[in-house]
């Protein structure tokens, strides 16, 4: 009786372990307006208000510290898209904020040329079509059960804009657990896989 009383209980720690890791919770993405302001108006001290006068998609990419911005503008829909990249400060906003603000306004003040932290890619690039193709301003803000950790090393944040009014979006990378999850959800892993894709091929070597 004992034994069966100990597998009944390791059965139900089981059950209970397995099920937190199913569950996944929404979240409003107007929490969002604060976090993309605040990259906003870093990339806005750089590079000038004019990036984000027009109507477009704008998409914050932070991949181990590098943060970037790819903007597609809809009236040069068809053309390509622009690429921004902030100055390395080699430290993550979020687990050293002081820091980080002291660093940025440091490297603010030297002489670094914007033209070498920009770029364009043309927007008949695969992967480009590929991202274009996920909407991804139109998703909700997912976070996953316990059981699965944050990777903190990449971040995908952003808004679309038209006539002043902004979509925004928030996607979170936890390790293994978009592509364990049924297709409705594939949208998560894949915006990673692509974003990643087109990341890896820009290079700013003297964006420093």
């Amino acid at each position: 009786m004992k034994h069966l009383i100990v597998y009944l209980l390791l059965a139900c720690s089981s059950v209970l372990a397995y099920n937190d890791s199913l569950v996944y919770s929404f979240y409003s993405l107007k929490n969002m307006v604060a976090p993309n302001e605040y990259r906003k108006n870093d990339f806005s001290a750089v590079f000038g208000d004019t990036v984000f006068e027009q109507n477009g998609l704008f998409i914050f990419y932070e991949r181990l510290g590098i943060q970037r911005l790819y903007v597609r503008s809809d009236e040069n829909r068809e053309r390509e898209w622009n690429v921004y990249q902030l100055p390395e400060t080699h430290m993550l906003p979020w687990l050293h904020p002081e820091k980080y603000m002291e660093k940025r306004s440091q490297l603010l003040k030297e002489n670094f040329f914007v033209e070498k932290c920009k770029t364009q890619i043309p927007s008949d690039e695969l992967l480009l079509a590929d991202l274009d193709s996920l909407h991804i301003d139109m998703h909700l803000y997912v976070v996953p059960g316990k059981s699965y950790n944050r990777n903190l090393d990449y971040v995908i944040m952003g808004f679309s804009q038209k006539n002043g009014k902004r979509r925004y979006f928030y996607y979170v990378k936890y390790n293994d657990f978009w592509e364990k999850k049924e297709k409705r959800f594939a949208v998560y892993a894949n915006v990673f896989k692509i974003m990643e894709n087109i990341d890896e091929k820009i290079v700013f070597p003297e964006c420093r």
